[in-house]
Order: C-alpha cells, then structure tokens, then sequence
C-alpha cells in the first residue's frame, strides 16, 4: 500500500521535472514563462493517480493501457515544445493531423524539426526520462529508487544545458550521491516518508487551489494558464453567431483598399532612388525613442540632414520577418506562414515592386540572413526583384556576419550604374540569440541579459549599416535618394510574459523606429503610421500612379485615421495566437496563449474588460481577422 502511494509521489516529481525541461525547450521562442504554475501542478496530479490506480487495481492489461496512455501524452507535450520552437504551432487535434500531412510534415519538415537538436542536444532525452520513469515506476516489484534519482538527474541535466542553471544539477547530484549508496528498491520506512510527501504535496496543491478562488493575486504562479490540456481540446476561434459592431468599429471591419489620394507631395522626389534599410527585430530601443537605449549612429545622421520624415509610432502589423515582408510588398494581410498546406503565405498578388520596374526601376534585395529558411526564397521570387542575395551568396572576404555586407557595396554600385533603382538591405546579427562580433567596441551595454546583448548587437548592427550606405554613397549619386530606416518588426524582453518577437501584438513587438528623408522634402513628425504605407508613400513621392488595390495611403496625406489590425505568427488552432485592433493608440488585445481579452493603454497600462466587453471584442476581433483572411474556415 506504502509503495502505491510512493510511486505517486515520485511520478509527480518527475513529472514536474520533465515539464519544467519541456518549458525550457519551449522558451527558446520566448513564448510563454519557463516557471512551472498552480495550474500545470494540478493537471499533474492525474499522472500520478493513474500510476496509484494501475498499481491498486494490479490488472496487466490496465497497467498496459495506463502506460500506453501516459507514454503517449508525455510525448506530445514534448513534441509540442519542439514544433513550437521551429515551426511556431501548437500541438492540438488539428495540427497532429496537419503536422503528418501539412507542407511541414514529415515528408518536407523533419530536417527542420531536427535542427533543434543540434543546438540542445539533451532536450532529445527528455521523452526517454519520461518512457523509463513510467516503465519503473509501473512495472517495478520495488521500486529502485537509483533508476527513478538517476532520472531525476538526467532531467536537470536537460534543464541546465538548455538554460545554464547548475543549481539543480549541483542539487540533484548530491541527492544521487546519497541514492547510490542506499540499498535497491524501497525501504518500508522510505516508503512511508515518500507517501507522506506525496500527502502534504497534494494538500497543498489542492489548498493554493482554494485560495485562489477566494483571494484575489496577480502572482504569474497563481494566474498563468498550463498549456498541458491543449492537445486534448479543439482550439477552434469561434464568434457569436450574431454580432453587430458598434458605429465607431464599423469602417474598420473590412480593411480599406480603395485608390490612393495624392499627397501634397506628390512628385517632390521624382526618378530618385530608394534604399530601404530594416534592421532585423529593431524595436523602438534607438535614439530618438528611448533614451536609455542604443545609440544609433544612422538615426543621429539621417535627423541630421534636411527632409526628415519622423514617425512617433510606426506599426509591423506582424512581428515576423517573412510575414512582414509579405505585407509591405503585397499590401495585403496574408494568412499565418503554416495555416495552409503551402507555407507562401500567398494573400494577395504582390504588384508593388513590378510596378516599380514598369517605371524604370532596377530593384534589389539583399539579405545577410539565411533566405532559404520557412520558404522565404520562394516569397522573395514571388515579389520579383530583379536580384536576391542572401547569406550564401556574399563572399566573406575576412570578414564575419553583418560586416560581410560592405563586400556588396561595388556588386550592388555595379548593378545600379544606369538608372533609378530600389534597394532593400536586411541584417541578421540582430535577431536572437544576438550576435555581437567586434566584443571589444561594442560592449557599452553591460551584463549578461538578453536585452544587454541585444542593445550591444543593435550598436554594432547600426555602425554597419551606416558604413555600408556611406561607402555606397562613394560609388553611387546618392543625392536624389529616398533613405528610409525602419525595422521588420520589433522585439520583447518579458513585457506580459512575452520575450523576441512573432509570438504577440504587444508593443514592443509591434512597434519600429521609422524615419524617410530626401533632400527635396521638409521636415516633419508623423504620428502613427505602418508597412503598408510604405509603398504608397513611395509611389507618391515618386509621382507614379497606381491604380490596383493595396492597404496604406501616402504619408503626405494629413488626414490618415489612426486604426490598425495586427495579428501574430505563432498560431492557436485556427487563428493567430495573439492579435487586436489598434485604435488611436489603444490597443483592443485578444491573447488567446493566455485566453484573455485586455485593454493596452500606449503606456501599456492593461485594463481587463467585463465579460460583456469580451463578448463584444471576441466577436469584433473574430470579424477582423475573417475580412482579413486570416482566420482558417
């Protein structure tokens, strides 16, 4: 009886462990909190019922189904954190059947879904843990508390290599240590000490349980949701089957596609070039929007000169480089990269850059990056410029990452000798896990925070950059050249238990330093604007008319309404994980990972709405998303 109720206990342990790995895992795409909360420990406490049930019932054929069950289970919550990690879903009924047969499955994806395992190679032991401890733990006569300790070590073993925490493998040796030298199997009186544990832990749990419902915490223990249900439920977005939005969300159900208006600027800038600069996961950390953040040399320079165009908040309407750039470039929202079986995130037909060679201009992209990841190849050769390069295609030449992009200033001069051309220059070394190359210049930021090597890597990524258009101003006239700096999308360090970027609409994510300057233009200071407004903006100021339809509208336009839908590249079931409207500066925020509807002031203070609030703003948001072709039917 003893030993039933001390398998439990250790089941939990274990369980607790090997969750805790898997969050780790998990947290390598900065979705959610590594922390182990209240309500991952209850769900928890239904392993270790099953082991107590199968060894009181002592049926083999139950014992077999409880094995089979469990074995099962563990591994999809492991497969989830690895699938959430590469290919930015969750595991759920859907995509298990999606992942089997989607564009990503087996057949295409598992070199992908291997990667992973180059960089932590342990996280691969994780399901064997689990496997071994259940077969010991069910089929053991006594209970060999070595097998069942050397499996708890193993487990922080994961969890250190994946996040340098040595306190727990120092820990868990010691405990091993002292295992070792026991005698095999379970000692009635261990076996006692263990099922009173196992009491004291399930009363406990089950008292925080309690004191939830009566007290009122914010405490991430306390009120973070577990993801461990999600592979059992349907994940399905649904809306009220009636719904009328109200007079002031009504323009913006359906988003607004009719013809361009011109600017009063339209034609200041004619036949000049553009050079495109967006920084990788450049959020609004540079001078002149923080303070205390990087120092941008290319931002000091550019406000420098005359024709300044300073946008207050500028908005990716994705925080994702490869659904981003579909937006600017299509003018259109498109579906998540992996809702559909082929992963071009097609929307609409891009038009913008084919407009632009029709009148003249030679367009470029380059991109130190890799392109060959999540079929961005095939979205760059569905735009249409006339040259792609990427990071297999520019020589080193002696020099490392980013720097490599000076190797391209004469290819590029070359190309660009006889007439009007669009340039668009993308980094790498400024997505995570931050590489900073020159330690010994670019070290003004201390410490060993992400945010720390962010900033650092951000400094060294913004002194390229600026080398690299100041030495192509020395080969190529410049003078008549639209220079925009932005980023692709914005990047988190925490903010609501978010950290990087494609998993939320928050802010930080969302939000990119822009400035536009020409010679020709005066200066001014915008107050929102977004990508889609890129290409309008430049069309105007070109003076070239388009008459197809596209999201944006031309900068130099005054009256431009202050509303903007964003959604996420991480997925729930059928819809973005996180997405909201954005209305003159507030932002309407469904976060389905959390299973919350909220207010986000621009200070990102959150108000939580009343239950009839969130009726309306599921069932808006809903709406949104489905005009927009985002939410899978």
């Amino acid at each position: 009886m003893l030993h039933n109720f001390a398998n439990a206990c250790i089941t939990l342990i274990i369980s607790i462990l090997l969750v805790h790995c898997v969050k780790s895992v998990r947290s390598q795409r900065g979705a959610l909190s590594k922390r182990i909360n209240l309500d991952d420990l209850i769900i928890l406490l239904l392993p270790a019922a099953l082991v107590l049930a199968a060894q009181w019932l002592a049926s083999s054929v139950v014992t077999a189904a409880i094995f089979g069950g469990l074995s099962v289970y563990g591994i999809l919550v492991w497969l989830d954190a690895i699938l959430f990690v590469q290919y930015r879903i969750e595991i759920n009924r859907q995509t298990i059947a999606w992942f089997f047969t989607g564009s990503k499955g087996l057949s295409k994806g598992l070199p992908h879904l291997l990667a992973l395992f180059h960089r932590f190679p342990v996280a691969a032991l994780i399901p064997l843990v689990w496997l071994t401890s259940l077969y010991l733990l069910l089929y053991s006569s006594f209970l060999p508390v070595q097998a069942i300790i050397a499996c708890a070590l193993l487990a922080a073993v994961c969890r250190w290599h994946i996040t340098a925490s040595k306190t727990q493998v120092v820990v868990f040796a010691i405990v091993a240590a002292w295992a070792i030298t026991q005698p095999l199997g379970m000692p009635a009186d261990g076996a006692l000490v263990t099922s009173l544990i196992f009491g004291v832990m399930v009363g406990v749990i089950m008292m925080l349980a309690i004191l939830r419902t009566l007290f009122i915490s914010q405490h991430e223990f306390l009120t973070a949701p577990t993801l461990l249900a999600n592979i059992l439920v349907d994940d399905s977005f649904e809306a009220a089957s009636a719904f009328s939005p109200r007079e002031e969300h009504r323009p913006f159900i359906s988003p607004a596609t009719a013809a361009k208006q011109k600017s009063p600027f339209f034609g200041h800038c004619k036949n000049a070039n553009i050079i495109l600069v967006t920084m990788e996961s450049l959020g609004c950390y540079i001078n002149p929007y923080s303070e205390n953040g990087a120092h941008s040399r290319l931002a000091q320079r550019l406000q420098m000169q005359q024709g300044v165009w300073l946008s207050q908040q500028h908005f990716s309407l994705c925080p994702n480089t490869t659904v981003s750039t579909n937006q600017m470039y299509t003018g259109h929202y498109s579906n998540n990269p992996y809702n559909k079986s082929d992963s071009l995130f097609p929307g609409k037909e891009p038009k913008h850059i084919a407009h632009l060679r029709a009148n003249g201009y030679k367009t470029l992209f380059l991109d130190s990056a890799d392109t060959h990841l999540y079929d961005y190849e095939r979205l760059l050769a569905r735009i249409g410029f006339d040259r792609v390069w990427g990071t297999r295609d520019i020589p080193a030449k002696g020099l490392k990452a980013d720097y490599r992009l000076w190797n391209m200033v004469d290819v590029i001069a070359e190309e660009v000798a006889d007439g009007p051309f669009f340039l668009h220059v993308i980094n790498d070394q400024t997505h995570m896990p931050y590489e900073v190359v020159d330690e010994q210049r670019f070290n003004r930021h201390s410490g060993n925070s992400q945010k720390a090597k962010y900033m650092n890597a951000v400094e060294e990524v913004d002194f390229i950059l600026d080398e690299f258009l100041l030495r192509l101003g020395k080969k190529v006239d410049l003078s008549n050249t639209i220079v925009v700096f932005t980023g692709d999308h914005g990047e988190s360090f925490g903010e609501f238990g978010y950290s990087f970027h494609s998993n939320s609409v928050i802010l930080p994510q969302i939000t990119v330093p822009f400035m536009l300057c020409h010679p020709k233009l005066n200066q001014r200071q915008l107050e929102h604007s977004c990508h889609f407004d890129l290409f309008p903006t430049f069309f105007d100021l070109l003076g070239i008319e388009f008459d197809y339809p596209s999201l944006g509208s031309p900068l130099g336009c005054e009256q431009r309404d202050f509303a903007y839908f964003a959604h996420s590249a991480t997925l729930k079931g059928n819809s973005p994980a996180n997405f909201g409207f954005i209305n003159n500066g507030e932002l309407l925020w469904m976060d389905r990972l959390f299973n919350q509807v909220s207010l986000l002031s621009s200070e990102q203070v959150r108000r939580p709405l009343s239950a009839k609030e969130q009726s309306y703003a599921k069932s808006l948001l809903h709406k949104m998303l489905s005009e927009r072709g985002v939410l899978v039917s």
